[in-house]
């Protein structure tokens, strides 16, 4: 197989970066490790350098730092893994994917997070429009740089790429890879990241009563947004924290770690 640039934007995520880089450079074939820092005032710097990582500077949106580390990339296909992921053995069976041309409408190889899909799923899941992680992908370098929408945003700058890749008769494929995410060794809660997630949806289409109504009737009739085994008592928790952001949007879509 062929190696790749891996790109990964940080922002004080000292308490996670070793994981994920040393399980890049075990299942990933690295060509080159791009890390794209938002001002870390952790460990984080002193970890990439440790690890011999390309270190560059943004603070501005996680798209546009998704985006620097894209044009920083020397590789046509680069991965993009969050730094709190931690790839498995099964990455390697994601990147024979991405290099054997098996699917010519593919315009994101996407692996999951552990424990979010149904054990039903038929694979490789095809989102015609629609996003999978971002954080635990493989992609032409050249899609992402064309999509200058993604620069925009701190949220949502997954399904601006979605979006994008659908009006070129592209689709998002997620395949039988999963990958671990470490959520609950940072400092930032679930429910946080849901509001986060709620307020980038607002940023992206304004308010819209539509959506309104679709984020609380799905917690009322209990349709799940992620995890599909998680209780009715749950779902409502996480849309209700998702909603939140959609409504209070100026406060929680960023979230300051700074402070946490």
């Amino acid at each position: 197989m062929d190696k790749i640039d891996y790109i990964i934007p940080t922002w004080n995520s000292g308490a996670t970066l070793e994981i994920t880089l040393s399980s890049i450079e075990r299942y990933g074939n690295p060509n080159e490790i791009i890390i794209v820092d938002r001002n870390s005032t952790d460990e984080t710097i002193e970890i990439a350098e440790k690890h011999r990582c390309n270190i560059i500077k943004c603070s501005r949106s996680l798209g546009a730092a998704r985006m620097a580390g894209a044009k920083h990339a020397r590789t046509d296909l680069v991965g993009f893994v969050d730094s709190d992921v931690e790839l498995k053995e099964g990455w390697q069976d994601l990147l024979m994917q991405a290099q054997n041309n098996k699917y010519p409408d593919a315009g994101v190889f996407g692996a999951y997070y552990e424990g979010t899909l149904s054990k039903d799923t038929v694979w490789p899941l095809v989102m015609h429009g629609r996003n999978g992680a971002f954080g635990c992908i493989i992609i032409h370098r050249s899609h992402v740089l064309e999509c200058k929408e993604m620069e925009r945003y701190s949220s949502a700058e997954d399904g601006a790429l979605s979006r994008f890749l659908y009006k070129k008769g592209l689709k998002w494929y997620i395949f039988a890879v999963p990958v671990l995410h470490h959520q609950d060794l940072t400092k930032i809660t679930y429910y946080s990241r849901m509001r986060w997630l709620g307020a980038g949806l607002r940023v992206r289409e304004g308010f819209k009563l539509s959506n309104a109504k679709r984020i609380i009737g799905g917690a009322l009739f209990g349709i799940r947004m992620n995890n599909s085994s998680e209780s009715y008592v749950e779902n409502w928790r996480v849309r209700w924290n998702y909603f939140i952001g959609y409504v209070r949007y100026k406060k929680y879509y960023e979230i300051d770690r700074s402070k946490l």
